[in-house]
């Protein structure tokens, strides 16, 4: 006989409209605007929930086709589902009281495409509702309005708030301080370090034995971030300014940002660094050719395509560049260890195919969501300290002897902005991970804002675009749980 576990009665379980609609913002981070969601459910439990903008002009027909058969796509990869929930989220007003609702006049076409993207991902429309500024209301029946005040007060949100959900009034803040913010009257001279360590380590952050040491020191300082009790936002700040300079100037590099990526979700670094030493040998061998990096579909040249390395190389780096910062360690554990030669790796093919298949989120093994999670904190912290203080915020006189922030130094500006670039960019890359595509772009559209035409930015929307849900993401007992 089949045992049902007993039920803990803090589950939250959807038996109205209005808990349904609780569950979006909780899941999102966020509460949608102008947006159309697809909640797709199955088997008693939800299931993939995918937000899109709304379209500006949804009438138009080569638009209405191709926004169709993504919709489709996206919805489809969430094979235990079996019906879908279509959400409408718009603040366009909902005419006047008394008597029923007017929804904006796009509004009626947009649910049209959204039928029939559910219809061709093989799922049935369970309900369909439109919230519209302070009220909501069954598309099919706009007398059924109601106050969104309702969403909040139902008892799934009561309860997801009560065992620790949270969400944000607004995306840039539920996704650029998704893990919480600096403690207040921070003021550190990261940016100084980031720019000096990028200014001295250009060309040489995809060379092999470069490469090795760098990641190695990423390893350790994750460590300490996962080892450490309470809040990992003070375990980053623990280390010093010049190692945290260090580390987000290795990302405006896409060859360590991939290999740190890698290096993460398998918790395999010797394996990591097997695949890149073939990786190296290929480049090397085929320096002429013009090819993308294993998240590209393959191994790429040692040359720079577009600007970006196509792939490490063995050949030695400029001279005078200074050697990569120690690991977190006793000021007592430095003076006595000895200076350690790393083993140099071995090539193995099996290694990069594994490299290029989690990259582009074609395995179906679960990625070390613990290690990559640390990592997350970690790039969250490195962005804020990246970013311009708030105006009238003063500054120590050591974060002064860095770049000013008003754009008068030019080349200095130019560095910190690509250095904020990479670590947006790997960011993106853990929100692609999560399945989580309105992520992934807006840390994209930070990273392209800030340099335009970014070209890793741009080459993560377009592995978002052939595999828009990892193989692990499709798994419950493999994806991402916040």
């Amino acid at each position: 006989m089949r045992q049902h576990p007993t039920r803990d009665p803090f589950v939250p379980v959807v038996r109205c409209a209005a808990d349904l609609l609780a569950v979006v913002p909780h899941t999102l981070g966020y509460w949608p605007v102008e947006s159309l969601v697809l909640f797709a459910a199955g088997g008693g439990t939800a299931g993939a929930c995918v937000r899109v903008d709304l379209p500006a002009d949804p009438s138009d027909e080569r638009f209405a086709e191709a926004f169709v058969a993504e919709l489709a796509d996206l919805v489809s990869h969430d094979a235990l589902s079996d019906r879908v929930f279509v959400i409408v989220y718009t603040s366009s007003p909902a005419g006047e009281e008394p008597g029923a609702p007017v929804a904006a006049p796009e509004v009626p076409a947009v649910l049209a495409l959204a039928d029939e993207a559910v219809r061709r991902a093989g799922r049935v429309v369970a309900a369909r509702w439109i919230l519209s500024g302070d009220r909501w209301w069954p598309a099919d029946d706009p007398a059924g309005v109601q106050d969104v005040t309702g969403i909040a007060d139902s008892a799934v949100n009561a309860a997801l708030v009560a065992s620790g959900s949270s969400y944000a009034a607004a995306p840039r803040q539920a996704m650029d301080h998704e893990y919480g913010s600096l403690p207040g009257g921070t003021d550190r001279a990261v940016v100084r370090g980031a720019v000096r360590w990028a200014r001295a380590g250009h060309g040489s952050w995809h060379r092999l034995e470069r490469l090795e040491r760098m990641l190695r020191l990423w390893d350790d300082v994750l460590s300490t971030v996962l080892g450490a009790p309470g809040d990992p936002v003070s375990a980053v700040l623990g280390h010093d300014d010049d190692l945290l300079g260090f580390l987000a100037a290795s990302l405006a590099d896409p060859v360590p940002a991939d290999l740190l990526l890698a290096a993460c979700a398998t918790d395999d670094l010797p394996g990591v660094l097997a695949a890149a030493a073939m990786w190296a040998e290929l480049c090397d061998d085929d320096a002429g050719d013009d090819a993308g990096g294993p998240g590209a579909g393959g191994p790429g040249a040692a040359g720079d395509v577009d600007g970006v390395p196509g792939g490490p190389t063995r050949a030695p780096g400029p001279p005078g560049v200074p050697p990569v910062p120690r690991g977190p360690a006793t000021a007592c554990d430095r003076e006595a260890a000895p200076a350690k030669t790393a083993p140099v790796p071995v090539p193995d093919a099996g290694e990069l195919v594994r490299l290029s298949r989690v990259l582009a989120g074609e395995c179906a093994d679960a990625p070390d969501w613990p290690r990559l999670d640390a990592l997350y904190r970690v790039l969250q912290v490195l962005s804020w300290l990246l970013e311009p203080p708030p105006a009238g915020v003063g500054r120590s006189a050591a974060a002064d002897e860095g770049p000013r922030w008003d754009g008068s130094d030019g080349p200095e500006e130019a560095l910190r902005r690509g250095v904020l670039a990479g670590v947006l960019v790997e960011l993106a890359q853990l929100n692609r991970f999560r399945a989580r595509g309105s992520h992934t772009a807006h840390f994209v559209r930070r990273a392209t804002a800030l340099v335009p035409g970014h070209p890793p930015g741009l080459r993560v929307l377009r592995l978002a675009d052939a595999r828009p849900v990892p193989l692990w993401a499709r798994d419950r007992a493999t994806a991402w749980h916040s």
